[in-house]
């Protein structure tokens, strides 16, 4: 069984690698703390792997904090960052509890977790890959399934997702705590659970393996998931017309790095692989940066609908914010097109 090993290891040795004495001293820095090692913050990665920054000027220190997004909001409030890179979710508990945070760039615009489940469940459900929707999802009636932790985002999403399938989300379903997407494949390889969901490529090894069938990628299968900013840019304000300046041409380079994921996904997996994943199976990461391809094509653009979109998600999904926010009310104060506009007519 192959996945991707070994993120943290080569992000924290990149940036360390950029902390030594004469490394880019003519470019400016710019330093971000990443949430989640994980290759939905596709943009970063690809900025990385064909050194976009370097035509702005700027040279990039991605780490990955211990302690997830609240460690990376925490670093930038501390002013150790300029930018992190988090789910909004955690950003918006943050400024409930009164935290001068900003939404400044759309990372991934889309919901990226795949329901992989095994082929034994698919036979004796007798349901397969190509039926409508709310078949496939009753296919997940007394399963178990198996995430990296309890009441977590995989949990929470498993739970949602049964409910739009007409089943109960509390007693149709049972969860496991696994651990690691290592040992989730595993499990599901084992046959001890029925099914994960895992963002991409979680889903293309394990269909790879025998072990796994993709049978509802929850971004383009649900209209409210296809559309929301998933995964973020933060900064904290107020925001200096230096840092400004600073974020504009950070989200000038994730542009163009995402343009070349929409354009030329192989060449560009190809990079991040070579780079980033040497050890990784090739095709596991053009997949996965094929199949996240539309959740970038927007250029980190944010607008009122999807933005809706996440509040609506997270009331669904039962998250409590402390706080009610409005999308629109909350333009150019919670979330902000200033900087994406700016890099786009660079």
């Amino acid at each position: 069984m192959r996945t991707i090993t070994g993120l943290k290891v080569a992000i924290v040795a990149g940036a360390l690698a950029l902390l030594l004495p004469g490394a880019a001293s003519a470019q400016q820095a710019v330093r971000i703390g990443l949430g989640a090692p994980t290759l939905s913050f596709l943009p970063i990665w690809s900025a990385r792997a064909l050194d976009t920054f370097k035509p702005e000027g700027l040279t990039a220190t991605v780490v990955a904090l211990p302690g997830g997004d609240p460690s990376a909001l925490a670093a930038l409030d501390a002013g150790d960052i300029e930018l992190a890179a988090v789910g909004p979710d955690a950003m918006l508990r943050a400024v409930a509890k009164g935290q001068p945070f900003e939404i400044v760039y759309s990372l991934m615009s889309k919901v990226t977790l795949q329901l992989v489940v095994s082929p034994a469940l698919l036979e004796r459900t007798g349901v397969k890959a190509s039926d409508p929707l709310e078949k496939r999802i009753s296919a997940m009636k007394g399963t178990l399934v198996g995430a990296t932790a309890l009441a977590g985002a995989q949990e929470i999403a498993a739970r949602w997702l049964v409910g739009k399938g007409g089943l109960d989300p509390k007693n149709d379903l049972k969860v496991a705590q696994v651990g690691s997407p290592t040992a989730i494949q595993a499990a599901l390889e084992t046959k001890r659970i029925d099914a994960f969901l895992l963002s991409p490529p979680e889903g293309y090894l394990a269909e790879k393996a025998g072990t796994g069938v993709v049978l509802v990628s929850l971004g383009d299968d649900f209209p409210l998931l296809a559309n929301q900013p998933y995964l973020v840019l933060v900064a904290k304000k107020p925001i200096s017309p230096a840092t400004a300046d600073l974020i504009t041409r950070t989200a000038k380079a994730l542009q163009q790095a995402s343009a070349a994921v929409t354009s030329k996904p192989d060449e560009t997996a190809d990079a991040i692989q070579k780079q980033f994943f040497p050890k990784a199976d090739p095709q596991a990461v053009s997949a996965a940066v094929k199949s996240m391809r539309n959740g970038v094509a927007q250029g980190g653009k944010i607008d009122v609908q999807s933005m809706q979109n996440a509040l609506t998600f997270a009331k669904e999904v039962g998250t409590n914010f402390g706080k009610e926010f409005d999308a629109k009310a909350s333009e150019d104060d919670l979330w902000t097109n200033r900087f994406v506009g700016a890099a786009k007519a660079k």
